[in-house]
């Protein structure tokens, strides 16, 4: 049962879990609040409205996502507490079921939350007001002007919503419903406005982004147009399929200096059996030949990749399948899942599960083969010079930033270097980034 509270609300706390997609829609909404005057305050700290942001890829998320909200009620027990986005959109009876949550948005919902405000602030509810829309009767696209920022030089832009590919082990077509594309101006318009507010690096984001498309315009079309908005020095595509990486996509990230040399394809298996089982678009033959254009066209790539282990049925065999194709294919480093079961997913119903050890101790093995993956890339850049777009100073003083092609890099300096791109050259590989020596 909510509280019966009416009074205003003017400070807002934000909370965020899963996909980086998320955390823009997030900064989107809070940006909107901001415009409009309401203050915003860090998550666990007393607010009078408190959203949560949700996630449902796994059955943990939504652990995840519950738990959040449990602690938003406990930090401001007379806070109006919002859940919104994925889980809310495919299980909005089990959020409004907690004690003490207001308002349940769906995944379209959420976009319109100051709209509702009005009725949260009015406290005439005795029950959770649940406004979740069917995902799969929109097929317009609709975005907020603003989209996300990861500090003061990068920002997201969204491209791109939905997905139609329905893999077996993948509940997001169901939350995010159908794919829709941005329209082309009003992703330059966007961009224009991010670069005037000083961003130098843009992220196109979505959930996939290659099947953006407007007309007879593709992926690459809308690289093109990106790339000749003025101002814009860095265009880096987050995740995107191997079936939509196109031969112009890859020449365009190739000639284009302001296009980061970095693409992100996912494999998820090395085996074509476990491929078929997870319904995905592509066959192993497909993915080898991608590799023959990258090395053909863009050799020099940074190209990272998604591994699932321990998927049912996955055998040590197939396990060994997909060993040999990474040991086979020139990936700069590898994010490894082990494979978590989804309610309401065709895998979840699929004989063969894995037991957890066994998932466990493959997952340290691609973990293992990930580092001597990027080791050995990172060593091919020792000695060289790179620019480097200077993001932040770590907890030593020591500013940190990116190249192009997505090495991080830390350079010690007496000048204030964040939101500048300077001339690096690299010395030597620390781990988890690499050490600079300021050129510039």
């Amino acid at each position: 049962m909510t509280m019966n509270r009416q009074t205003p609300i003017k400070t807002v706390s934000f909370h965020t879990l899963g996909c980086k997609l998320n955390q823009a829609e997030t900064d989107a909404i809070a940006a909107d609040f901001k415009s409009q005057g309401y203050k915003i305050v860090p998550f666990r700290k007393v607010a009078d409205l408190i959203v949560i942001n949700t996630c449902t890829v796994t059955d943990k998320a939504d652990s995840k996502s519950r738990q959040m909200i449990r602690n938003a009620i406990k930090a401001s027990p007379r806070g109006r507490i919002v859940a919104m986005g994925c889980y809310a959109q495919i299980r909005p009876e089990e959020l409004s079921a907690i004690d003490g949550i207001d308002m349940v948005l769906g995944t379209n919902e959420k976009y319109h939350l100051l709209q509702f405000l009005k009725e949260l602030e009015s406290g005439n509810h005795a029950e959770p007001l649940v406004y979740v829309n069917d995902i799969g009767d929109i097929t317009s696209y609709h975005e907020s002007p603003f989209i996300s920022t990861t500090g003061r030089t990068r920002a997201y832009l969204k491209i791109q919503e939905g997905c139609d590919y329905y893999c077996s082990y993948c509940i997001i077509p169901f939350a995010r419903g159908k794919a829709r594309s941005r329209p082309f101006y009003d992703c330059l318009n966007e961009a224009r406005s991010l670069v005037e507010k000083g961003y130098r690096e843009l992220i196109l984001t979505g959930i996939n982004v290659g099947t953006w498309h407007e007309d007879d315009r593709q992926l690459a079309d809308l690289l093109d147009g990106l790339s000749s908005v003025a101002g814009l020095e860095r265009i880096r595509v987050s995740s995107i399929e191997p079936n939509t990486v196109s031969e112009r996509l890859l020449e365009m990230v190739a000639e284009r200096d302001n296009i980061c040399p970095h693409l992100h394809i996912p494999l998820q298996s090395g085996s074509p059996a476990v491929l078929r089982r997870m319904r995905r678009k592509y066959l192993l033959q497909d993915y080898y030949g991608l590799a023959e254009r990258i090395a053909k066209i863009a050799p020099d790539i940074a190209w990272g990749t998604d591994i699932i282990t321990g998927f049912p049925g996955e055998t040590e065999d197939e396990f060994q399948q997909t060993i040999s194709a990474i040991q086979e294919l020139p990936f700069t480093y590898l994010h490894i899942f082990r494979y978590s079961e989804r309610y309401g997913t065709i895998a979840s119903k699929l004989p063969g599960k894995v037991d957890f050890q066994v998932k466990k101790k493959r997952a340290v093995i691609l973990r293992e083969l990930s580092t001597k993956k990027k080791r050995k890339y990172i060593q091919k850049y020792i000695g060289r010079d790179q620019l480097v777009l200077f993001e932040t100073t770590d907890t030593q003083g020591l500013f940190t930033g990116m190249t192009p092609n997505y090495i991080r890099v830390k350079v010690e300096s007496d000048q204030a270097l964040t939101n500048t791109i300077q001339t690096v050259k690299i010395i030597r590989d620390l781990g988890l980034y690499v050490e600079g020596q300021l050129l510039s």
